[in-house]
């Protein structure tokens, strides 16, 4: 009697666990949930507060992109998928890059055209040739490559909910810094990467009347739909990532996922 009773709590404990894992893989299909990779500094930067990946470790993760075949897509691909205009194929991934660093077009620009992938860099125009950040020929040359997005990430890099009230300000983070892009670059600026990942409603409504196709962060409202175009999710990347499990499981669609669910 004591097996049975156990048996039958085992199989019903398996049925539900069964059940819970169908649910969630099917609304997870459904979702279309892209990793959105987010990097900074590409260089070791020792005492300072701007997160980074070493040379060497952002070349084994570009490597093992490549070596499992992985879909790299750049953002007109990501929201096509999110919108569901196009079937997302499994192993996609994105690769994105805040503030402008000089140090991307040194370390990681090269990689990137070694092994053909497309990422988005973002800019804070404000510092646009400045020491240490990039200046009007690489972004062409890159731009013009075909493997680099250009997008903004405001002009002076604010905490946009703090100057939201502000609705001039706010314009002018957003649209000015679009149309000062655009008119350094010759082309088109469609995309936005919000500074601390701090928005609101108002600022995804100035996004798009600014004439911006998707936005994105690192901090998303949890009020917001895991499909908000004007809200991309991104995963932070740091040299720790270099490990072949974490760095595959941050690149699996499993993990915005389940960090989404938290």
């Amino acid at each position: 009697m004591r097996n049975i009773k156990k048996k039958l709590f085992w199989g019903i404990a398996a049925f539900f666990t069964a059940l819970i894992i169908i649910i969630s893989y099917a609304g997870f299909r459904s979702a279309s949930v892209v990793p959105v990779l987010m990097y900074h500094s590409f260089e070791v930067e020792e005492g300072e507060s701007i997160p980074y990946v070493s040379p060497e470790v952002f070349a084994r993760q570009i490597e093992f992109l490549a070596k499992h075949h992985y879909n790299v897509v750049g953002p007109d691909k990501v929201i096509a998928y999110m919108t569901g205009v196009e079937k997302m194929p499994a192993k996609t991934v994105a690769i994105t890059a805040d503030d402008g660093y000089y140090n991307f077009y040194l370390n990681a620009y090269p990689l990137l055209k070694k092994y053909n992938m497309p990422a988005t860099i973002f800019l804070i125009t404000d510092k646009i040739g400045d020491s240490g950040y990039l200046g009007w020929k690489e972004l062409r040359e890159m731009s013009d490559s075909g493997l680099v997005t250009v997008g903004s990430h405001t002009k002076s890099h604010p905490w946009i909910p703090s100057i939201s009230v502000y609705e001039d300000r706010l314009w002018d983070e957003l649209a000015g810094s679009k149309e000062i892009l655009e008119k350094g670059l010759g082309k088109r600026v469609d995309f936005i990467c919000y500074p601390f990942g701090g928005f609101n409603d108002l600022t995804k409504e100035t996004a798009q009347k600014a004439g911006y196709k998707g936005a994105f962060t690192t901090n998303p409202d949890k009020r917001s739909a895991i499909n908000d175009i004007y809200a991309i999710r991104r995963i932070k990347m740091s040299s720790r990532s270099a490990n072949p499990v974490i760095l595959r499981g941050k690149v699996s669609r499993y993990y915005a996922w389940f960090k989404e669910r938290r």
